[in-house]
């Protein structure tokens, strides 16, 4: 069988389909992974053959961009700049992506919800797609359908030169990495799976080895946090995180680190280590809302804090704290005292590190990436029915 996985504008959105791409191909499928330029170092880093179907489009600058300008508040209003950049990654990817699936053919696609072009490929071409979703659908959400159908709208030439339209798309499948408590599925049947962390490859220093984490938390704002005016509040209050007591592991890369003044006594940096390398020696973590970030947290099984600045990591927020094993503050509320207040409550009170306990055991009764591999070949072969 061969399954082609498309990523469009970041190597984070295809980390957590790696698990079930090495699944594939450690049954004996034939796995490619098709994305632009911006993504191809990261998708390369996993060791997943690549093929390139668009330019470096600079999505990541852009967006940082357009998060310094948008306030979370606006919800999808206003948004036509995200429509537009992710509009333009898809028209950018278009061309090249119908070359690979018309010359290779492969018998399945999956591809991450921002990966338009992958939705026009599933209207247009007779081949079973599914949208693997890297945490809550966002596209579940007011603001996401919204996004969607306003991408789609942008798209519909594109749509009616391959000799489809918008309305021919339809959600089939949709693989989900998801905790039960964790989630809200919009459309199209659920295949659940097993969250497995993956990062980009790097030392695990051997002072992380064997330490007890009661004594120790996390901080880390993701890679976005520098397009915040000042950046991620975490930023501005390592100060007065080191006073509460614990050792703060500061997972940052090495750049962020040598734009910091002098660090507290009481923070260490850890750069290159893989965070879920990291995490085990932590009985909390601090974070952006990153989806990559919060599941590694879910299957380490710690209590989380996320301070977001965007829509997307403000739904993982919520979602987390809906389920009792993290705190959600918008970057609007993160004062220094409330997140203050969120940490030592989280440390003090077990109830956290219970609900957060529970999370990860649903997440662990989840099927793992290699029978998700034996499903997705079961529809595969049945793509005639399907389509």
């Amino acid at each position: 069988m061969r399954v082609l996985f498309v990523c469009s504008v970041s190597a984070s959105h295809l980390i957590p389909m790696v698990p079930l791409a090495w699944a594939l191909r450690a049954a004996g499928h034939d796995v490619r992974v098709a994305c632009s330029a911006d993504s191809a170092p990261g998708a390369l880093a996993t060791g997943l053959t690549v093929t390139l179907v668009g330019g470096d489009g600079d999505f990541a600058e852009s967006h940082r961009r357009s998060v310094s300008e948008t306030s979370e508040q606006h919800g999808h209003g206003g948004k036509d700049h995200l429509v537009n950049l992710f509009a333009r990654s898809a028209r950018d990817m278009m061309d090249g992506l119908f070359a690979v699936v018309d010359n290779w053919q492969p018998d399945a696609v999956v591809y991450e919800p921002v990966a338009f072009a992958a939705e026009v490929v599933a209207a247009a071409r007779p081949v079973v797609t599914f949208r693997h979703l890297w945490g809550p659908d966002l596209l579940a959400t007011t603001p996401g359908q919204w996004l969607r159908h306003r991408v789609h709208e942008s798209l519909a030439d594109e749509f009616h030169a391959r000799g489809a339209a918008p309305a021919d798309f339809h959600d089939r499948f949709v693989i989900d990495p998801c905790p039960q408590d964790l989630q809200h599925l919009g459309a199209g049947t659920a295949i659940p799976v097993r969250y497995v962390p993956v990062d980009r490859p790097g030392p695990v220093p051997p002072w992380l080895i064997g330490v007890s984490p009661a004594d120790r938390i996390c901080v880390t704002w993701g890679t976005f946090g520098d397009a915040m005016p000042n950046g991620h509040p975490f930023v501005r209050m390592l100060e007065r995180l080191a006073g509460i007591g614990k050792e703060i592991l500061l997972v940052v890369p090495p750049a962020d680190l040598e734009r910091l003044p002098q660090l507290p006594e009481a923070v260490r940096p850890v750069t290159g280590a893989p965070l879920h390398a990291v995490l085990p020696a932590c009985s909390a973590i601090l974070h952006h809302g990153g989806a990559n970030t919060m599941l590694d947290a879910v299957s380490r099984g710690i209590p989380q804090l996320v301070v977001s600045d965007t829509f997307e990591r403000s739904l993982n927020g919520e979602r987390l704290a809906a389920t009792g094993a993290g705190t959600h503050l918008t970057a609007r509320q993160a004062d220094g005292p409330a997140v203050e207040r969120a940490v030592v409550d989280m440390l003090a009170s077990p109830q956290w590190a219970l609900r957060a306990e529970a999370l990860r055991a649903q997440m662990a009764s989840r099927p793992s990436p290699a029978e998700v591999a034996s499903v997705l070949q079961d529809l595969s072969a049945r793509k005639a029915a399907l389509k």
